[in-house]
């Protein structure tokens, strides 16, 4: 469809060309052919005008559209280098993360290696010539299989060995939660074994057999594995709740073993702040120099410690703050209790003051009842354990129930007198 300025513009040429030739013919300046030629070359100059001006425009025109494709051309080669680039650098951390993965599995294979050999090493001379007998292995209760407390030794150390094993340790957690809100801030790792027909097998069974033989450091780290994962999984889901794992003194004393066991924490740093690492008062008080030297490694990789199954308040908290202990766990009897029967260098009800001067927390465990919330609150103790706010459950379960049951405290109970000789 041809533009208006091609019509008009030879139009008004042509009028004014008649115009000007019928001027000049009137005057009498030409005859009527020269007018008529005057009014033709001055349509015809006109139109040519026009027609460069508007090729001119064109050519404008065309030259901007070429200039701004060149623009174009030039972002979208600057684009494409970009992606190509980053594409490269997506590459290259996926193949570091990949090969951060494999180290750690490597590491975690090397581990778990290291510690089946030492469980075949420790159960070998113990459980040579022994077969165990299926019908023997459980004595079930009304509510829930479990191995008869009265179980043999040699029968215990068979069923602790074919669960080992056979990968057969569950990763129970308990709630830790803060006072007074009672908001779970932490877990705490605990372990139970299942025979081969599914069997449980508390701690309070296993452990008087697992420690004379050595074997606790190999339920211990099996647990430790398990706490590694779900951190990682909770990492990965920004749940910010910590996890106390226990430190067998088998582990600290195993100098062969501790060098696997640091290489795959470094593997593993980034959840130091994650995993609090419980050991008991007993060990750390009598920990010789290689012990104390592998518990530095730890602590130089940024992991904290916590003091639990304590018998006495009498501590040195400053050299507990210098070996990286962060956290006391402390049976609510021992709080309430005779003060001068727990050995504290100050009354257990202003322990949390001299905590605090230290930066330490203070976790008050075995809480059952109502009333000791009552007094603990007048205490200010940081963090309660305990089956009154959840007991042990199987992970699922555990993170299914995030709120602990919450009864209202009858605050009209007295309160424990704070005096030393009361």
């Amino acid at each position: 469809m041809p533009r208006y300025d091609q019509i008009v513009v030879p139009g008004v040429a042509l009028l004014a060309g008649i115009v000007i030739a019928g001027v000049l013919f009137r005057i009498g300046a030409t005859d009527i052919v020269g007018a008529a030629l005057v009014a033709g070359f001055i349509s015809i100059l006109a139109s040519y005008c026009d027609m460069v001006l508007d090729r001119t425009a064109e050519r404008a025109r065309v030259q901007a559209t070429f200039d701004h494709l060149h623009i174009t051309q030039n972002k979208l080669q600057s684009d494409t280098a970009l992606t190509r680039r980053a594409l490269v650098e997506l590459k290259l951390h996926l193949d570091d993360r990949m090969a951060t993965r494999n180290d750690r599995v490597v590491t975690e294979v090397k581990v778990l290696e290291s510690l089946i050999r030492r469980l075949a090493e420790r159960i070998a001379s113990k459980a040579q010539g022994y077969e165990a007998d299926p019908d023997e292995l459980m004595r079930p209760s009304a509510d829930m299989p479990r191995i008869a407390d009265d179980a043999p030794d040699d029968l215990m150390l068979e069923i602790i060995r074919r669960s080992l094993e056979e990968n057969r340790v569950d990763l129970y957690l308990q709630p830790v939660v803060s006072l007074p809100q009672r908001k779970i801030r932490f877990y705490e790792a605990l372990s139970r074994l299942r025979a081969d027909d599914g069997t449980l097998i508390l701690p309070s069974q296993y452990i008087r057999v697992a420690e004379p033989a050595g074997l606790m450091s190999v339920v211990d780290n099996v647990l430790l594995f398990r706490c590694i994962q779900v951190l990682r999984s909770w990492a990965q889901r920004n749940k910010d709740i910590g996890v106390f794992c226990n430190l067998s003194r088998d582990t600290l004393q195993d100098d062969g073993f501790f060098a696997q066991f640091i290489e795959f924490m470094q593997q593993n740093r980034e959840l130091a702040n994650l995993l609090i690492f419980e050991i008991s008062q007993e060990t750390f008080a009598d920990c010789k120099p290689a012990e104390n030297e592998n518990l530095l490694g730890l602590a130089e990789l940024g992991f904290t410690f916590s003091m639990d199954k304590v018998t006495t308040l009498d501590i040195d908290f400053a050299a507990a703050r210098a070996r990286n202990i962060r956290y006391f766990k402390v049976p609510v009897h021992l709080l309430l209790g005779d003060p001068d029967k727990a050995g504290a260098r100050v009354h257990p009800a202003d322990l949390k003051e001299l905590l605090a001067r230290f930066g330490l927390n203070l976790i008050a465990e075995r809480i059952e009842e109502e009333r000791d919330v009552v007094d603990l609150l007048d205490y200010n103790v940081d963090y309660g354990q305990g089956f009154l706010f959840g007991e042990p459950k199987p992970i699922r379960e555990a993170i299914a129930s995030q709120t602990p049951p919450r009864a209202s405290a009858p605050r009209a109970l007295p309160i424990r007198p704070r005096a030393l000789g009361a």
